[in-house]
C-alpha cells in the first residue's frame, strides 16, 4: 500500500540536500528521536511475538499456550504436540495491517504528515506437519514470524507548475522461522516438548531524493540479511479433568545481521557519480520470553482460555553498522483471554461442528516513552467435518499512549487435517 504524504509548505532545496545527506548515513545519531514501536527493525503490529497464532488461536484472543489447534503449537508450546492426532497437516494465510505516524524519515525531521499512514501485507505465514511414532511426536514447520514493512512515501516539490524535486521512501522485510520440535506424554497428566528454531530473513530500505531541474540525485540503500538460532520448550499439566495448566519459554538469542549500505550522489550534467559503500556484521540481541497458559472446560462444548507472556526487553541491544544503538526499553507483558463454544450439527449427511470464538488482549509495548499499549478484540469461527478443519479468525487493536490512536488488524484463514 502506498501512502501519499503531502508537505504543508515548500522546502528550500539546499536544506533538503543537507538533510538527505544526514539521513543517508548508515549510523544514527545518539541524540536521534526515539521512535518507539516503529524503529526500523520493529516488527509490524507489535514487538511482542511469541510463536505464531493461526486462525483458531487468533479468534480466542491469541491464546495458544494451553491448547493445540494444529501443529503451529510447536512454535509457542511444543509440549502440546503430544495431544494431537497421529498425523497432522496445517496451512495458515493472513493479512496483517497497521497504522503508523512516526517512523524512519516520516515525522522525525524530514517529512511531515498530519495523518497516520497505513500498510498491509498478505502472506502464507505458516505450514507444518506432525507425526507420532512410538509415543514421540515430531513436528516440522515454517512460519513468517515477523514483518518489517512500512508505508511507502512519495513527495513532489512543485514550483510554478513544474516538478522540481521528489523524495521517495520504501522499506520491506521479513523474518522466517524453521522449527523442529519433539514432544512426549509423561504419564497421564503431563506432556513435555522442546523445539529447535532457525531464523533467517531480510530487510530492504531505500531513500531516493531527486532534483530534476538541477540534474542530480541522492540515494541511500540498506540491505540486511538475518540469521539466528534459539530453543523453545514447554510443559502441560492436567490438573483436573476440566483444568489444564501450561508453561512455555523461549531462550534469548542473537539475530545476526549481515548488512550493506550504499550512499550515491549522481550529477548527470557534470558527469559525476560518487558511491560510498559500507558493510558490517552486526546483531540484534533478542530477549528471552516465558509464558503461562490455562484452559478450563465448563462443559464438553464450552471452554475458557488465558495466557500471560513476559518479555525481557530490558536486555534488548542493537548493533547497527558497528555502533551501539540506543533503545530505552523495559520488560513488558502480553495478557490474553478467550472463550470457545462449539455448536454441533448435521451437514450433507456428516456430523460437523462450528466453533464460536471471542477474545480480548492487552499488549504492552516495551519502550519507556511513550508508554504505549494495544487493546485488542478478537473474533473467530470455522467448520470442522470429520478429520478436516477450516477456521477463520480476526483481531483488531487500538493503541493508547502515543496520542495518535494507532490501529492494527490481522485476519487469518487456516486449513488443517488430523489422521
Amino acid at each position: 500500500m502506498v501512502a501519499l504524504i503531502m508537505l504543508k509548505t515548500g522546502v528550500f532545496p539546499r536544506f533538503l540536500f543537507a538533510l538527505a545527506i544526514m539521513i543517508a548515513l548508515p549510523v544514527s545519531s545518539p541524540a536521534q528521536l526515539v521512535i518507539g514501536q516503529y524503529e526500523d527493525e520493529a516488527p509490524l503490529r507489535t514487538w511482542n511475538t511469541f510463536g505464531l497464532a493461526t486462525a483458531a488461536s487468533t479468534g480466542r484472543g491469541d491464546t495458544m499456550l494451553a491448547q493445540a489447534d494444529d501443529c503451529s503449537a510447536a512454535l509457542s508450546n511444543p509440549a502440546l504436540l503430544a495431544g494431537l492426532p497421529r498425523l497432522t497437516f496445517s496451512l495458515n494465510g493472513s493479512y496483517s495491517g497497521s497504522s503508523m505516524f512516526r517512523y524512519s524519515i516520516i515525522n522525525t525531521g524530514v517529512l511531515f504528515s498530519e495523518r497516520n499512514q497505513g500498510v498491509g501485507v498478505w502472506a502464507l505465514d505458516f505450514g507444518g506437519i506432525s507425526v507420532r511414532f512410538r509415543g514421540w511426536t515430531v513436528a516440522v514447520s515454517a512460519a513468517l514470524s515477523e514483518l518489517y514493512d512500512r508505508p511507502q512515501a512519495y513527495v513532489k516539490t512543485i514550483y510554478g507548475g513544474v516538478t522540481y524535486s521528489s523524495l521517495q521512501f520504501d522499506q520491506s522485510g521479513f523474518l522466517r522461522t524453521i522449527n523442529l520440535a519433539i514432544a512426549r506424554n509423561l504419564g497421564c497428566r503431563f506432556q513435555a516438548g522442546l523445539g529447535v528454531n532457525f531464523v533467517g530473513g531480510e530487510l530492504h530500505r531505500t531513500i531516493q531524493d531527486e532534483y530534476f531541474q538541477d540534474g542530480f540525485s541522492i540515494s541511500q540503500r540498506v540491505n540486511q540479511s538475518f540469521s539466528g538460532f534459539y530453543l523453545n520448550g514447554g510443559l502441560r499439566a492436567r490438573v483436573s479433568e476440566r483444568f489444564d495448566l501450561a508453561l512455555a519459554f523461549r531462550t534469548a538469542f542473537n539475530k545476526k545481521s549481515s548488512g550493506k549500505s550504499e550512499f550515491r550522489y549522481q550529477a548527470s550534467s557534470a558527469g559525476t557519480d560518487i558511491i560510498i559503500d559500507d558493510a558490517s556484521d552486526d546483531a540484534y540481541h533478542q530477549p528471552w520470553a516465558a509464558g503461562i497458559g490455562a484452559r478450563y472446560s465448563l462443559s464438553a462444548r464450552f471452554r475458557l482460555f488465558g495466557d500471560l507472556t513476559y518479555f525481557h526487553w530490558s536486555g534488548y541491544k542493537v548493533d547497527y553498522f558497528g555502533e551501539d544503538e540506543r533503545r530505552d526499553f523495559q520488560d513488558t507483558f502480553k495478557a490474553a483471554a478467550g472463550v470457545e463454544y462449539v455448536l454441533g450439527l448435521g451437514l450433507f449427511g456428516h456430523q460437523a461442528s462450528i466453533p464460536l470464538r471471542f477474545g480480548l488482549a492487552y499488549d504492552r509495548q516495551p519502550m519507556r516513552s511513550p508508554r504505549s499499549a494495544y487493546a485488542i478484540f478478537t473474533i473467530g469461527t470455522g467448520i470442522h467435518i470429520g478429520k478436516l478443519a477450516f477456521d477463520i479468525g480476526g483481531q483488531f487493536g487500538r493503541e493508547s499512549g502515543s496520542g495518535r490512536r494507532l490501529e492494527t488488524a490481522r485476519i487469518c484463514v487456516s486449513l488443517s487435517a488430523g489422521l
